[in-house]
């Protein structure tokens, strides 16, 4: 009965497409899924690792892409910017989270106490390659030298009139402390002439400023990590959040055009062109949305059993009732035909 129907159909256009001359606009339904012009996500994975995606659906492209790998033990401590997150948009630029690890944060500080050291060994060193340093610090040993004995002699003489009773015990101390204080006074000088002459030799302070000069490139290295622990959003859009078992995602969409993925069977193909429109119908609307197509993708796929290629359509403006994600009919029209093509076509479809 079936191929009866068809053929009392394919006799009854073949005489219209004689007598009766128009053209019949050709058209077939799809289900287009619904997606953001660009999407960011931040991704926790259980293991406590995270991923950064900025995905561009109207070109197709992944436009970024970052992980953030954490030793074993490390101590991650990621704190999102409540000021922000709280809201329902985020502006391109804006502060999101920042990310502090306990290894990196000991590693800096253990790297910057080894390079303060190591400045203070230059130092130094430079000071006791300095002619006029060395020269003052023997000038001043000298001078030590001489108080002391100046010293010893006064102590002999203050002993001995002690001994007579010609001088109070209080003013023998008082001599004796002096006596004491020239010989601390030589201990002092005699090492800071050995502190000054000891690191004379150009080849260490080359060799200690090789060393401050690598700590400076891995103290660098680790800031520039912690930079790219502190996360900016680059783009504006809407802020959701997702948790499943597969760990939580933070979304940041731009909603300022929406894109299409629209399946067309690979029959259809040849007849998508400059002249194709795409209508939608959003549940609960009585107006049809007008898509503008961007292109048709060449790779052949199978979705619910049927062999497609995939085109691609886009709708500006914040549409009411769309979102991203969703399922949404739409009708694609091919243009207008000749009755006998149109039949061509329509038997195509019913006969599949």
């Amino acid at each position: 009965m079936f191929k009866g129907s068809i053929g009392i159909i394919m006799i009854i256009l073949i005489v219209a497409s004689v007598f009766i001359p128009v053209d019949i606009p050709y058209a077939f339904d799809s289900t287009a899924k619904v997606y953001p012009l660009q999407e960011w996500v931040i991704h926790k994975r259980p293991d406590g690792s995270m991923v950064s995606t900025l995905h561009d659906y109207k070109t197709g492209l992944l436009k970024d892409y970052a992980s953030y790998q954490f030793d074993r033990g490390d101590i991650v401590n990621i704190q999102f910017n409540p000021n922000r997150i709280e809201e329902s948009k985020i502006d391109s630029g804006e502060l999101i989270a920042v990310i502090q690890s306990n290894l990196l944060n000991g590693q800096l500080v253990a790297l910057e106490n080894e390079k303060n050291i190591e400045k203070s060994n230059l130092l130094r060193a430079q000071a006791g390659s300095k002619p006029e340093i060395v020269s003052q610090a023997r000038e001043e040993l000298h001078l030590a030298e001489q108080e002391l004995e100046i010293q010893k002699l006064k102590i002999v003489r203050a002993q001995s009139m002690l001994d007579e009773g010609l001088l109070a015990r209080a003013e023998f101390e008082n001599t004796e402390n002096d006596f004491k204080q020239a010989q601390n006074a030589l201990v002092v000088a005699q090492e800071k002439i050995r502190v000054v002459t000891s690191g004379e030799r150009p080849a260490e302070v080359e060799f200690i400023k090789s060393k401050i000069a690598a700590l400076r490139n891995q103290l660098n290295f680790l800031k520039t990590s912690t930079d790219n622990y502190t996360i900016h959003s680059p783009i504006t859009g809407k802020i959701s959040f997702e948790t499943g078992l597969d760990g939580d995602r933070m979304i940041i969409a731009d909603t300022t055009e929406h894109i299409l993925i629209i399946p067309i069977k690979l029959r259809d193909r040849d007849f998508i062109g400059e002249n194709t429109t795409i209508e939608l119908s959003i549940l609960g609307q009585d107006t049809l949305i007008p898509a503008k197509l961007i292109g048709v993708n060449e790779k052949v796929e199978i979705i619910n059993r049927n062999v497609v290629v995939l085109a691609k359509a886009s709708v500006s403006g914040d549409i009411p009732g769309m979102a991203s994600g969703m399922p949404i009919k739409c009708k694609v029209t091919c243009g207008a035909v000749k009755p006998l093509e149109y039949l061509k076509r329509s038997t195509n479809l019913e006969l599949k």
